[in-house]
C-alpha cells in the first residue's frame, strides 16, 4: 500500500504546533485583560453561577457564547482546577484546526497529496496563528469551525446526502456558540457563491444547493436554541437585547470597542503572511492567476477575500479577527514550489526580522530607554538567550535547503526567542497571581474596587469566592466602609486620606501601582464578629 506523501509531514506539523504553542503558553503569564477575564467568567460558572448565562464579576455576561467556559469547566472537572488545563482548552482547537486544514487540502486537491501535510505544516508555524494560538481566546475555535464548514460546502457537491448538510449545520452551530454569528462573515461567502467557484460539470442545480445550505441553518438553529432558548429565559429582557443583537449584528453596524480605520487589515497582511509569504516561492502561490486556477483554490480565495472585505468594512477591528482566514492562507501557499538557490539564501535573514526588532529594543531596556519598564542586570540573560535562539533560527534558514523547511523554523523559534527577552518585563509586570493572591489573603471581609472598568483581572487569579464590588464614587466607598469593616479596597493609583482607611500592600501591574487599603475594624467589635487579620506587609517594604 503506497504511503501518504503529506502523512510525515503532518505529523510534524501536529508536533509542532503542540511543542511550541505550549511551550509559547508555559512562557507568558495569565494575560490581561481578555485571558483573566475569561477565565474568570469560567471560574465563576466553575463556583456554581449559571450553566446558560456566564457571569462576569457577578454581573450577567452578555459579550461571548459559554462554549469556552463550559470546555474550561469539564477541563477541570478532569484535571483539577488547574490554570494549565484551562489555558490548554484554545491551543487545543489550534491543533484540530492544523490537522482539519489537511483533511481539506486532500478534498481539495487530491491529485496533489503532499499539499495536505505542507498546508498543516504552514498553518502550524505561522507566525500569526502559533501566537494566537496558545492564547485563551475565542478564534482557534472559530478557525476549527469554519474549516468544517468548508469540508462540508465541498462535500455538498456531491449530490444530496444528508452528512455534509449536518456537517455545515454543526460547523455554524459551533461557530455560534464559540463566538457568536460572526461565523456567518467566514463561511456563508464561499457558500453562497458556489456558482463563481464550482466547476461547470460539476455545479449543482441552484434550488438544490441553496435548498441544502437553508436546511443546514435549520439544523445550527436547532442546535443553538438547546443553549440559547433557556438562556434567554433566565437572562432576563436585557440579556436578550445584548445577546441577540448589540453583541451581534450591533457590532457590525458600528462597533462599541476596537475601531480601526478601513486599511487596518491590509497593513497587517505582512504579518498574517509572515514568514511563509516572504519568499518568491510564497508570492508566487498568491498571484491572481493561480489563485483563480481550479475551483479548490477559487473556493479557497473566495473565502479568504470576503471574509478581508467584510471584515475591513465593519467598524470593531482587531488582529485576531481573520485568524480563522490563516488556513485559507495555508492552503493557497501549500501550491507554492520551494525554491533554495545558494545565491538567495541571504535574503531570507529577512524572515527573522520581528525577532531582531525585539532584540535591539531589549537590549536598550537596561540603558533607561524604555524608563517604565523594569532594568535589572537579569535581562542581560535573557536577551542573550533571546539572541542565542535568534542565532540558533539563522543558522538552520541559512543552511537548509529547501524553501519550506526552512520557513518552518522562523516563527517557532523567533517567537520563543522574542518572549524569552521580555520575560523580564511580562513576569514582573504582567503576572496578575500576586496581587490576586494578596487579595485572597484579605478576603474574609469582603472586597471591593475603585477601578470603575474592573473586568476580573485578579477574581481567578487569587481564586476569589465572591465578586468584587466596584465602586462608583467616594459615597459608594463610605456606605461600603460602613457595611464591611475589616475589608479591603483596591485601588489603581493612591486614594485621598481617608478615616478608617489604611494602605497594607501595594503591586505593580500593568503600568499602574495598584494599591490595597483594609478598612479598620470597630473599637468594641462584637462578640460574633471575626477577627482581623494581622495586615500583610507592603510589598514596597
Amino acid at each position: 500500500m503506497t504511503s501518504n506523501p503529506g502523512r510525515v509531514t503532518l505529523i510534524g506539523a501536529l508536533v509542532t504546533f503542540a511543542l511550541f504553542a505550549t511551550v509559547l503558553m508555559m512562557m507568558r503569564p495569565l494575560m490581561a485583560i481578555d485571558e483573566t477575564r475569561y477565565l474568570t467568567v469560567a471560574w465563576e460558572m466553575w463556583q456554581g453561577g449559571s450553566k446558560f448565562v456566564p457571569h462576569l464579576n457577578g454581573e450577567i455576561y452578555s459579550h461571548k457564547p459559554p462554549l469556552l467556559f463550559w470546555l474550561v469547566n469539564l477541563a477541570w472537572m478532569a484535571f483539577g482546577q488547574s490554570e494549565w488545563a484551562a489555558r490548554l482548552v484554545a491551543p487545543a482547537f489550534g491543533l484540530l484546526s492544523v490537522y482539519l486544514v489537511a483533511r481539506l487540502a486532500r478534498a481539495l486537491w487530491p491529485d496533489a497529496p503532499e499539499r495536505g501535510g505542507l498546508a498543516a505544516l504552514i498553518l502550524a508555524t505561522s507566525g500569526m496563528f502559533l501566537l494566537y494560538g496558545s492564547t485563551t481566546m475565542f478564534d482557534t475555535m472559530l478557525s476549527a469551525a469554519t474549516l468544517i464548514g468548508m469540508l462540508s460546502i465541498w462535500a455538498l457537491r456531491g449530490g444530496l446526502r444528508l452528512g455534509p448538510v449536518i456537517g455545515m449545520g454543526v460547523a455554524l452551530a459551533l461557530g455560534v456558540l464559540a463566538k457568536g454569528p460572526v461565523i456567518l462573515v467566514h463561511v456563508m461567502p464561499a457558500a453562497l457563491l458556489m456558482p463563481l467557484w464550482a466547476a461547470r460539470e460539476g455545479r449543482v442545480r441552484l434550488a438544490g444547493w441553496y435548498g441544502r445550505i437553508a436546511l443546514a441553518f435549520v439544523i445550527a438553529l436547532a442546535l443553538v436554541l438547546i443553549w440559547l432558548g433557556p438562556a434567554v429565559i433566565l437572562g432576563g429582557a436585557e440579556y436578550r437585547e445584548q445577546i441577540l443583537w448589540k453583541q451581534s449584528a450591533g457590532r457590525m453596524v458600528e462597533s462599541f470597542a476596537h475601531g480601526r480605520p478601513v486599511w487596518f487589515f491590509i497593513a497587517l497582511l505582512p504579518l498574517y503572511l509572515w514568514p511563509w509569504g516572504w519568499s518568491r516561492a510564497g508570492l508566487a502561490a498568491l498571484k491572481p492567476s493561480r489563485l483563480w486556477a481550479d475551483p479548490g483554490t477559487r473556493m479557497v480565495s473566495i473565502w479568504a477575500i470576503a471574509a478581508l472585505i467584510a471584515f475591513s468594512l465593519i467598524s470593531g477591528k482587531q488582529a485576531h479577527y481573520l485568524l480563522p482566514e490563516m488556513p485559507a492562507l495555508a492552503l493557497l501557499l501549500s501550491g507554492m514550489v520551494p525554491t533554495a538557490e545558494p545565491r538567495m539564501r541571504a535574503l531570507r535573514l529577512a524572515w527573522l526580522l520581528p525577532g531582531l526588532g525585539v532584540v535591539i529594543a531589549a537590549a536598550a531596556v537596561p540603558f533607561g530607554a524604555f524608563p517604565d519598564l523594569p532594568t535589572g542586570t537579569g535581562s542581560w540573560l535573557f536577551w542573550i538567550v533571546g539572541v542565542v535562539i535568534l542565532a540558533l533560527a539563522a543558522l538552520i534558514v541559512l543552511r537548509a535547503h529547501a524553501g519550506w523547511r526552512a520557513e518552518a523554523w522562523v516563527a517557532p523559534l523567533s517567537l520563543v526567542a522574542i518572549e524569552a527577552m521580555v520575560w523580564p518585563i511580562l513576569w514582573p509586570i504582567y503576572d496578575p497571581v500576586p496581587l490576586g493572591a494578596l487579595l485572597a489573603a484579605h478576603s474574609q471581609h469582603g472586597v471591593a474596587t475603585t477601578d470603575t472598568g474592573y473586568a476580573g483581572q485578579f477574581s481567578y487569579a487569587g481564586r476569589l469566592v465572591e465578586p468584587v464590588q466596584v465602586l462608583g464614587n467616594s459615597a459608594d466607598l463610605g456606605r461600603w466602609m460602613a457595611a464591611h469593616p475589616g475589608g479591603i479596597v483596591l485601588a489603581p493609583g493612591a486614594l485621598p486620606d481617608v478615616s478608617g482607611l489604611g494602605q497594607i500592600a501595594e503591586r505593580h501591574f500593568r503600568q499602574r501601582d495598584w494599591r490595597i487599603y483594609q478598612v479598620a475594624l470597630p473599637a468594641n467589635p462584637s462578640p460574633n464578629a471575626a477577627p482581623q487579620e494581622t495586615p500583610a506587609p507592603s510589598a514596597a517594604q
